[in-house]
């Protein structure tokens, strides 16, 4: 077997640890798209749930009921999962950027790893610091490599029960550490909250990060009172509450907090949507028109702010067709 230096055999610890870093931040990435999915999922089954027809097929098929039962945990799981999903991120950076100071200052990072007794060189420390030198170097061949693999093992064990003491050989260890390599450290943890906090929220689903989940709730609604409303005013003529519509008279969900009354729809948002505020309200009015024939008459207000119309630019046009 070719012989490890001290060097190499930092390095390649380096490269494992790179490797298993990669591995972590790949599986997170995977987790992330199903999590968005199921996010989607329960968004999807909390809007039908207010619907009458999925009320009734609740309340007569086994199936449907068992599926909003299962929509109802995967909801009660999802910031569970979320957190989660951000812990498993922060450790798959923190391993690749430990591996790029391992890789990149291998002599300073063998330093750390036998002042932790993590690594044990036949040579102590003199051995790892001997590398900028022109003596030759101690190596590590054959069952040697084997041994200190195994004193690896040993070492993380003996961890649990010498914490104090471990503690006491890291800081000595890292005031050993240059200035710039502290720089680079410091450059290493801003990499890493900018990960976390921007190139993660880019792609993490956010509850009021896309406006499109917001219009799609909101049109649901609306025509689904609108189609109700002129459902029951065919066979009665007349308008009719939310009892006779089988609507409930008041839902909140993750945008909007729904009114239903006597003759009014009404969609309150609940939080900031990009520039539309919250509080901002699209509404469904109706009314009857006539004495001989009687017409129903659906009046459809959107926001006065213009910084609103993005959610739903047709809205005064919606269930015209």
């Amino acid at each position: 077997m070719k012989s490890f230096t001290p060097i190499r055999t930092v390095r390649f610890i380096a490269s494992l640890i790179a490797i298993f870093g990669m591995i972590l931040f790949a599986f997170e990435r995977v987790l992330t798209m199903v999590y968005g999915i199921a996010a989607n999922a329960v968004r999807t089954g909390n809007g039908l749930t207010d619907s009458f027809m999925v009320r009734f097929a609740s309340e007569n098929f086994s199936g449907v009921k068992k599926l909003l039962g299962v929509l109802d945990q995967v909801k009660d799981l999802l910031p569970l999962a979320n957190k989660g999903l951000l812990v498993l991120f922060i450790v798959s950076v923190t391993l690749m950027v430990i591996a790029a100071f391992g890789l990149t200052f291998p002599r300073q990072f063998g330093h750390v790893l036998v002042a932790m007794k993590l690594l044990k060189w036949q040579g102590g420390l003199a051995a790892v610091t001997s590398v900028a030198s022109d003596a030759p170097h101690p190596v590590i061949s054959g069952k040697g490599v084997s041994k200190k693999f195994k004193s690896v093992s040993k070492g993380i064990k003996r961890l649990w029960g010498k914490i104090v003491a471990w503690c006491k050989k890291a800081v000595a260890a890292i005031k050993k550490v240059q200035v710039k390599y502290w720089i680079f450290i410091g450059c290493s943890i801003v990499f890493i909250l900018v990960l976390v906090f921007g190139v993660r929220g880019c792609s993490t689903v956010s509850v009021f990060g896309g406006s499109q989940a917001v219009t799609d709730e909101l049109t649901e609604q609306a025509l689904f009172y609108i189609r109700a409303q002129k459902s029951y005013f065919a066979k009665n003529k007349a308008i009719g509450g939310p009892k006779a519509l089988q609507m409930s008279d008041s839902l909140t969900t993750d945008y909007f907090t729904y009114r239903v009354n006597a003759s009014r729809f009404t969609a309150t948002l609940n939080k900031d949507v990009k520039d539309c505020p919250a509080g901002s309200r699209w509404s469904v009015s109706a009314k009857t028109e006539g004495f001989f024939t009687v017409d129903l008459k659906l009046y459809r207000a959107a926001p006065k702010d213009t910084n609103c119309v993005f959610i739903h630019p047709d809205f005064k046009n919606l269930g015209r067709k």
